[in-house]
């Protein structure tokens, strides 16, 4: 098993720069601990994060200012919510990304994003078609990729003439990809091309197995080996001395954010399969805890549940450490993820793609 991050940031609005700067301070410490891939989430504005939540709407700046205080980790956009900007655009930022990072160290990872019509609309795009819309940026993109000439595009969504995409991506003319989607035609095209399946961690291990089978189906059916490699699952993962130490460091910061969800909506998936309280609003640090959405205790603790979500999910490949949060201090933050890579990730580390 491989071991990455998954940078999904919530923390309280001080200024943008203090947050990307914590940000920054974990990834490096990822780099130098060993993680293989740091993947860092695009989160726009809305209007209940304004004056309360920092966001990072570009990801893959911070990126290249890490790739420039780092050795070897990759970098990957979890996720570019590829379908609010015109494909062309899309294209020629990864690229230059790609170009600017170097040394084969960029995924090009896409998706839909968070299920709210306020994104596309902000836009002047319609919500209902953006899975299609989203399908159709990728054969864009990919030809701008490609192509040695210019081209037309005369499409459902996007149109372009003489459309002439510089610089071309690092290796040629593609890079490695990876998707966050439970759509079955975007399940069907990642598998059969390889790219990197991304579990959010909202997923429990049953509702991964059934999107990961979709999904090695269609790898196996053009003759891809061994696919689940390419399943990376993010978790929410908090080390201490015990359980009662971890919900304490967290507690505060934790509540904040769960408060913030409760409004957006995306709690509402989770009181239904992970069987959270289903009346009200106060979602506290102990009900996630109790009932597995966050995996915290000591390191025999982690390592034990994490085995047993690898075992009831069919396996995968990549365990991603969810950080890009607040919870206790930056020193307990570092304690937690030294603890990871030194004392649970070598109980996983032999752990195959499938169980």
């Amino acid at each position: 098993m491989e071991f990455g991050i998954w940078s999904n940031g919530f923390r309280r609005a001080t200024t943008p720069f203090k947050t990307y700067e914590e940000d920054l301070y974990e990834i490096i410490l990822a780099d130098k601990l060993g993680f293989r891939d740091a993947y860092i989430s695009e989160h726009h504005s809305e209007p209940v994060y304004i004056d309360k939540v920092d966001v990072l709407p570009v990801p893959e700046l911070l990126m290249c200012k890490a790739a420039a205080l780092t050795k070897q980790i990759r970098f990957g956009a979890a996720i570019k919510v590829a379908h609010l900007q015109h494909p062309v655009d899309v294209a020629i930022q990864a690229a230059t990304t790609d170009n600017v990072i170097g040394g084969n160290r960029f995924i090009f990872g896409f998706g839909s994003g968070f299920p709210h019509p306020m994104f596309s609309e902000e836009r002047g795009k319609t919500y209902e078609d953006r899975h299609e819309r989203l399908r159709e940026s990728l054969e864009v993109i990919q030809k701008c990729w490609s192509s040695e000439t210019p081209f037309d595009w005369d499409g459902k969504f996007w149109k372009g003439k003489g459309i002439t995409a510089l610089p071309r991506p690092f290796a040629g003319s593609t890079m490695p990809m990876a998707t966050a989607t439970d759509q079955p035609e975007m399940l069907k095209m990642a598998g059969e091309n390889g790219w990197t399946l991304l579990s959010a961690f909202l997923e429990p291990p049953h509702m991964l197995k059934m999107k990961a089978d979709k999904y090695c189906a269609a790898a196996d059916a053009v003759g891809q080996k061994d696919p689940r490699k390419n399943i990376s699952v993010s978790r929410l993962i908090y080390i201490a001395d015990s359980k009662k130490q971890a919900i304490e460091e967290m507690r505060e910061e934790v509540n904040y954010e769960l408060s913030f969800q409760v409004k957006r909506g995306l709690m509402n998936f989770a009181r239904n399969v992970y069987k959270l309280p289903l009346t009200g609003d106060n979602i506290t640090v102990e009900d996630v805890v109790e009932h597995g959405l966050y995996t915290v205790g000591t390191p025999d603790e982690v390592a034990r549940e994490l085995k047993q979500a690898w075992e009831k999910s069919g396996g995968f490949g990549q365990l991603l450490m969810l950080i890009g949060k607040s919870w206790g201090t930056r020193q307990t933050r570092e304690r937690s993820m030294r603890a990871f890579m030194e004392q649970v990730a070598p109980q996983l580390r032999d752990l195959p793609s499938v169980a």
